[in-house]
């Protein structure tokens, strides 16, 4: 009799075990749960950028079609006979208006490249934003936008580009100057081009990506100089083009030569280079959280 108590007594025991590593595992995930909900948000970090200037370089001006010449020409091929003209103009229209694969002028430029990145996520080129701002005073005052836009918006793809992206920056002002809508020099005369890309483009390393990478690069005509030359002058009164008249062209006009280009201006303003409060590159990311990634005086960028 004695042995059978002292087994049932075992068999109780057993059960309490049982029970309390039930309790036990239910406690822990109450717990668990509690210490989930209190826990502490970090925001994200923000964003650093660093960027390698290189000056002193050259860049074709492959925003404006005007400032190409056919494969195979040279300067000392012009002025063209009536009977050239034909055969150039087809050429121009094919490798400087459609497809961008002739000869494009070459202005001074200086290259902005990426060469860092820290962040936490992605930096989507439709949220990084550059923005050339001119701090000179104005008939208004204030301040003024050369250009603005994303990096998205500005990019061109040298000798492949023809278009530039629907929603594509044009210029602005820098102080009282107006490189949109009037030339620098002919002083009334309109300019023929108003797009981001007679200032500078931007130029990713790898076509299709979405996203900031290193590498990734701004290149920013400067004006530092001289002017491109135009060929659209050549052709001007040989027989086409009723859309660029002679009257776009300086004066004196010489029939069948190719001209400097004073009809639309091209680069950063020379007095930008002045002084380093006059005019400034600032890249900004629009994203979360948001952070200015470079404030760049024009004045440095121009080579020594």
């Amino acid at each position: 009799m004695a042995s059978r108590h002292w087994r049932r007594r075992r068999h109780h025991k057993g059960v309490a075990e049982i029970i309390g590593a039930i309790l036990l595992i239910g406690l822990t995930i109450v717990a668990g749960a509690i210490l989930w909900s209190f826990r502490i948000y970090t925001p994200p970090s923000t964003p650093i950028v660093n960027f390698l200037v290189r000056s002193g370089s050259s860049s074709p001006a492959w925003g404006d079609p005007t400032d190409c010449q056919p494969t195979g020409y040279t300067l000392a091929d012009y002025p063209l006979s009536s009977d050239e003209y034909q055969t150039w103009s087809d050429d121009w229209y094919a490798e400087c208006y459609e497809t961008a694969t002739g000869n494009f002028s070459v202005m001074n430029a200086t290259e902005i490249v990426v060469s860092s990145i820290s962040s936490a996520a992605p930096l989507s080129l439709d949220q990084v934003q550059f923005s050339f701002i001119c701090y000179n005073s104005t008939s208004a005052g204030g301040t003024t936008a050369l250009v603005s836009g994303t990096l998205a918006s500005m990019t061109w793809f040298p000798g492949l580009s023809t278009q530039p992206a629907p929603d594509a920056p044009s210029l602005g002002y820098c102080g009282n100057f107006d490189a949109g809508g009037w030339s620098f020099v002919r002083g009334l005369t309109p300019a023929n081009g108003t797009l981001y890309n007679r200032l500078g483009f931007f130029d990713p390393l790898r076509s299709g990506e979405s996203s900031l990478t290193v590498g990734d690069t701004f290149y920013l005509y400067l004006h530092y100089g001289g002017y491109p030359v135009t060929f659209l002058c050549v052709a001007a009164d040989l027989g086409g083009y009723s859309w660029y008249p002679t009257s776009y062209c300086p004066a004196p006009f010489s029939l069948g030569h190719p001209q400097l280009d004073y009809d639309d201006y091209h680069g950063a303003p020379p007095w930008c280079f002045s002084n380093d409060a006059i005019c400034k590159i600032i890249v900004s990311y629009t994203g979360s959280p948001s952070a200015v990634l470079a404030e760049i005086p024009v004045a440095t960028l121009a080579p020594l």
